[in-house]
């Protein structure tokens, strides 16, 4: 049956243009952890049988290692200064492994808080990512449960060290984790958001890491490169760095509170992400409007509530002063998304929250602000709209590390942050001061240039996806714009195209971006061939699907909603009648290790 919560969300009485009316699916949106012997087993498999991991081709990993770009961050080896923002991209481990791949090397792990789990999920309803053009989501802190967002953060950074010497990328770590707390005192000063903090400065004794460190043991004989003896290599330290988010009722009045008990309490390198806002409501709207973004509705409340910047520079200072005393390191954050009025009626609920080509002025606009009141002395990490056509300039200013987010969610998904470092690390550049000037021109040349104006959402396609054979010729773009890596490509020539999608219910949690660029305006999550880790999953969803009952028996949902028993034989490949048969088919020659 249907939760009340999927009958909600899917029957919410909001006017949603027909282009985007989703179909009623009682299929589970509720994101997943999956075991670090699974991710080690398919990467492995992936690599050395299919020459890719997690649908990201060898062609497209990052191999040209240099250290023209590299820092120090908070003395922690850093080759280059960009990767994910915290978002859809820094949740689970295996997304940390994919933006890796492709060259990210700084990943801001996605932010927690005292509320989780189920009721952070309930509170998120779905679809929850709209970038068709500008960025827009309605998820904030984490889906999952502090203690699993520790474990996957763990993981990741196992999965991430372990995977680099296997593939020769780097025999040390070459990149850092940065956690997020939010968004106020008493949830912060919490057991659950203290234990999450001391974890991951040092998880050596945590099951999560010992675990992982067993399972790499008994599979070693499974790897080319990584040997027995770099396992004793794997440092345990995933972050020596919080940032502490103001959003989402941070009140102005405990930031500076929260600030000191991370300093003086948990000893630990800290940053706060500060808001848009706090470049006024007239300048705002000025940018947006300049740039033809007149359709974006921002809300005066927004930022008469918010932090205001006098306020912020107190606290900067006063922040400084508590490091100096507590030998830790301080920075900003620039910026949080930024909040609006939800408009488009894509996703549910009266508010969203901004990002992509828009908040880049907006967030340089904020950058020079404080540059100038705390004349150059103060570290500024930057995310909001960096691309290839701004990412050289933004680190010649002497910010950095830079994060993205929307990027990766377009076309090309984790393959475009490659395209990034392809076009920084010939630089070279070394970081350590801002330079104001330079912070100032930037941000005044950006309000009037070209790249960021708006280009429209496009026009928006029927719905006219079909289970198979969606075109002639491998497009793919679901595959790769799907954060979690939940969609494949298989290539069976019984079919009249060559490739066929498959998903994979147990990585998706419905955020609908693989709708947003689909090319036939489908729905992949709900119409392709589904596999399904269990039956509580199969019989939580309508999909067509193939769920595993013992070694070479499973049951079977088709296009049509026939449901039958089918058992394979391994000397008879090719005799299913029907087109699912065959993707089961292939599934176990080519992919067995993703029949669970």
């Amino acid at each position: 049956m249907a939760t009340d919560k999927k009958l909600k969300r899917h029957g919410t009485g909001v006017a949603v243009p027909c282009h985007v009316t989703r179909k009623a699916s009682i299929m589970s949106d509720v994101m997943k952890s999956l075991s670090f012997e699974y991710l080690i087993e398919v990467c492995l498999q992936d690599y050395h049988t299919k020459g890719k991991i997690l649908e990201i081709d060898k062609k497209d990993f990052f191999t040209d290692i240099n250290d023209n770009l590299k820092m120090s961050f908070n003395n922690e080896y850093l080759r280059y200064p960009i990767g994910p923002a915290a978002g859809p991209h820094t949740q689970l481990a295996q997304n940390f492994l994919s933006a890796y791949l492709t060259g990210a090397r700084f990943f801001e792990c996605k932010t927690v808080q005292i509320m989780d789990g189920r009721e952070m999920q309930s509170m998120i309803e779905k679809p929850c990512i709209d970038v068709k053009n500008v960025g827009y989501n309605v998820e904030w802190s984490t889906e999952l449960t502090v203690k699993d967002a520790s474990n996957e953060y763990i993981k990741g950074s196992i999965l991430l060290q372990v995977m680099a010497i296997e593939l020769g990328f780097s025999y040390i770590k070459d990149f850092v984790f940065n956690i997020s707390v939010g968004y106020n005192l008493e949830g912060i000063q919490s057991e659950k958001i203290s234990n999450f903090i001391d974890n991951l400065k040092d998880a050596k004794n945590t099951d999560c890491f010992k675990e992982c460190i067993k399972v790499l043991k008994n599979n070693i004989n499974k790897f080319k490169k990584f040997k027995l003896e770099d396992i004793d290599k794997i440092s345990s330290k995933i972050s020596n760095t919080v940032t502490l988010s103001t959003m989402h009722g941070a009140k102005p009045e405990e930031i500076l509170d929260i600030v000191k008990h991370l300093i003086k309490n948990k000893k630990i390198n800290t940053f706060i992400k500060f808001n848009p806002t706090l470049l006024g409501y007239d300048n705002v709207r000025s940018i947006l409007d300049n740039l033809g973004y007149n359709d974006i509705v921002i809300r005066k409340e927004d930022f008469d509530h918010d932090l205001k910047f006098n306020m912020a520079i107190e606290i900067v200072k006063e922040l400084k002063r508590l490091g100096k005393e507590n030998n830790v390191f301080v920075g900003i954050k620039l910026t949080n998304t930024l909040p609006v009025y939800n408009s488009r009626n894509i996703l549910p609920g009266e508010s969203m929250y901004l990002s992509g080509k828009p908040l880049y002025p907006i967030a340089l606009g904020v950058s020079a602000m404080f540059a100038e009141a705390l004349d150059e002395d103060i570290h500024i990490s930057l995310s909001g709209g960096i691309d290839k056509n701004n990412i050289i300039e933004v680190l010649m200013t002497g910010i950095a590390p830079l994060t993205v987010s929307t990027l990766l969610l377009k076309p090309g998904g984790y393959k475009n942050m490659k395209s990034l470092v392809d076009k920084i690390s010939v630089k070279q550049m070394k970081f350590g001061k801002l330079d104001i000037d330079s912070i100032k021109k930037l941000a005044e040349s950006s309000k009037n240039d070209s790249n960021y104006k708006n280009k429209g959402n496009g026009r928006y396609l029927e719905d006219t996806l079909p289970t198979y054979d969606c075109f002639k010729k491998n497009c793919g773009i679901c595959v790769d714009v799907c954060p979690n890596r939940a969609n494949i490509r298989v290539y069976d020539d019984r079919f009249d195209a060559p490739y066929q999608i498959v998903h994979i219910e147990n990585r998706c949690n419905e955020c609908d971006n693989c709708h947003t660029f689909c090319t036939r305006g489908g729905f992949p999550y709900f119409k392709k061939i589904t596999l399904f880790a269990d039956k509580e999953e199969f019989e939580n969803s309508e999909n067509a699907g193939i769920l595993k009952l013992d070694s070479n028996k499973f049951f079977i949902r088709d296009e049509d909603k026939n449901e039958y028993e089918y058992e394979y034989d391994l000397n008879e490949f090719s005799k299913g009648n029907k087109s699912i048969d065959n993707i089961l088919e292939t599934m176990l020659k080519e992919y067995p290790y993703l029949i669970q």
